[in-house]
């Protein structure tokens, strides 16, 4: 029995590569280089400010340049975050289905709070969700600590017994894992790695065989 879904946030229930990627672009265009194909940022989406600076301009966090270039990232990327992000096909009907079905569903993401609260209202998400936590949060941080997963199963008074995290990233896994929760990873999202590989109670391919899934494992409200 399943009774509450918590979520990853990027790669999982929205795209939000193409906004990221313009975030990036968006810096080098202004130092005169040509902006690079989003199709070759996407994979580092998943990674946030992190990894598209990374890719798109070659810095790493150790650098001295990189906290000037993040703070410039993370204002292009205020002021587009929507743009072009959308929740992936059928992740609408999906929550639907869940919420009609008594399911409790939350958010526990490495994005800032500022971004996810503010993505998942324009995309009107935000309303299937009884909690949105960040890796800002207090008492939270970047996962694969578990904190995000553990404070949510806390806020919501949920069992972990009868809880799946949905991710599409290994640290999702891993964060699940630490948590004492199930781990559902989605194919859909930005991982550079064969998620079947893995050891995830279950690899989908589409929110639909998500759906299945836990319609044969049967879920529905607390009891």
């Amino acid at each position: 029995m399943i009774s509450t879904l918590i979520f990853d946030l990027d790669g999982t229930l929205v795209d939000t590569a193409p906004d990221l990627a313009l975030a990036a672009n968006l810096i080098r265009t202004a130092r005169g280089m040509e902006p690079l194909p989003e199709a070759e940022l996407r994979p580092f989406a998943t990674r946030g400010a992190t990894g598209l600076l990374g890719a798109a301009l070659g810095v790493e966090p150790t650098d001295p340049e990189f906290p000037a270039l993040r703070e410039e990232f993370l204002k292009n990327y205020a002021a587009n975050f929507t743009v072009k992000s959308r929740p992936f096909p059928g992740i609408p009907a999906l929550l639907e289905a869940l919420r009609q079905g008594g399911a409790t569903l939350a958010v526990a993401t490495n994005k800032q709070a500022v971004f996810a609260s503010a993505i998942l209202r324009d995309l009107a998400l935000a309303p299937y969700f009884e909690s949105i936590l960040s890796s800002d949060s207090p008492g939270c941080a970047m996962k694969p600590r578990p904190d995000t997963i553990l404070r949510t199963l806390e806020t919501l008074g949920a069992d972990p017994a009868t809880t799946i995290y949905v991710g599409d990233d290994p640290v999702d896994l891993e964060a699940s894992r630490r948590a004492g929760v199930r781990a559902a990873l989605v194919d859909w999202g930005y991982a550079r790695v064969d998620l079947h590989a893995l050891d995830a109670d279950v690899v989908v391919l589409s929110p639909e065989e998500l759906l299945r899934y836990l319609l044969s494992e049967g879920f529905g409200p607390a009891r």
